[in-house]
């Protein structure tokens, strides 16, 4: 793969529980890790750490940061030492100035779980570099996008824009379980948004909690959309989606994957 065609991607994190748990979206995530051997790193956009100002890890050494609670205790134990890349930072800083947006650099904060999940399913030996850059508390989806669009000459250096969040996320909503049955207003939030990536639809992405159906129940609050919207800018001015991987966890979690470019 060429470093100037790298596309920019989302993928859904899931419950922690992905890590161990014989799922399509586990080994989905370790094939994908195959296809993008040849980055030279990740720039992780995760749905957890939101911030008021855009911040980025400026830290060569990444703490594995388990930022949930009531899980096996084995998930506890899990380290992913992979090695971040202040340069990279500076230059996404760098990026984001230019565009009129302040960046902070952050020199302690290692990876949460919507980055180290992922990471560790698609480059197992933590050989890639990676940095995370956070979502804003206002999650405002013109923004998020036009974060993405700020960010998009990071392909041309290597650099994977990988979003990390939920096609489906009813936390606050639904009852998540194993083996819990998917539910139709699920499945009709994930057909649409498959639909609008497919096509491209930036207005009904931005404007989803109007364009879509029951966007009150897919994202009570909406965190794990923003991340979507950010790989989507960052592919450019008429870019569309590629569909990648459709399921499900735990019932009404969509487990959905997407690659953007023009």
């Amino acid at each position: 793969m060429s470093k100037h065609q790298i596309a920019t991607v989302f993928v859904s994190h899931g419950a922690p529980t992905l890590s161990l748990e014989d799922i399509p979206a586990r080994w989905f995530l370790a094939d994908l890790g195959e296809k993008y051997r040849n980055i030279e790193a990740v720039l992780c956009i995760s749905a957890h750490w939101a911030t008021e100002e855009t911040a980025v890890t400026a830290t060569r050494e990444l703490e594995t940061i388990h930022d949930f609670s009531g899980f096996p205790s084995q998930l506890y134990q899990i380290k992913y030492p992979a090695h971040g890349d202040p340069n990279l930072a500076g230059r996404v800083a760098g990026l984001l100035s230019d565009a009129g947006i302040a960046c902070d650099m952050d020199r302690k904060r290692g990876l949460d779980h919507g980055a180290w999940v992922p990471m560790r399913l698609m480059f197992p030996e933590a050989d890639m570099p990676v940095i995370q850059l956070s979502i804003q508390m206002g999650l405002n989806p013109e923004r998020h996008y036009s974060l993405g669009q700020a960010l998009a000459a990071l392909r041309e250096d290597g650099v994977l824009i990988l979003g990390s969040g939920g096609a489906v996320h009813p936390l606050g909503y639904a009852e998540l379980s194993p083996g819990a049955v998917t539910d139709g207003w699920a499945l009709e939030f994930d057909d649409w948004l498959t639909k609008a990536v497919s096509q491209g639809d930036k207005a009904g992405l931005l404007n989803y909690r109007t364009a879509a159906p029951f966007p009150e129940r897919a994202h009570p609050y909406p965190d794990h959309l923003m991340p979507l919207l950010t790989a989507f800018g960052a592919a450019g001015t008429g870019a569309r989606g590629k569909v990648l991987h459709r399921s499900w966890q735990w019932g009404d979690l969509g487990m959905g994957a997407y690659e953007f470019e023009i």
